[in-house]
């Protein structure tokens, strides 16, 4: 799942959203509206975060 989850926050990142548009940061995606415990939660945050970050630094510009 996190694989996925880490995919979408690559194609996020393509799109030209910013790190702070992932879906989870959203009060509805929260866990004290999805009753999910917050580790759960977080653990799809770093997920989505980690994709967005691999494809942000891979389309950054080399400095050499």
């Amino acid at each position: 799942m996190h694989k996925q989850i880490q995919e979408l926050g690559a194609e996020a990142a393509r799109h030209g959203l910013r790190l702070w548009d992932c879906p989870y940061y959203r009060a509805a995606a929260m866990p004290g509206h999805t009753g999910e415990s917050i580790a759960r939660w977080l653990r799809r945050v770093q997920a989505w975060e980690t994709g967005w970050k691999r494809e942000i630094e891979k389309r950054r510009p080399h400095p050499w």
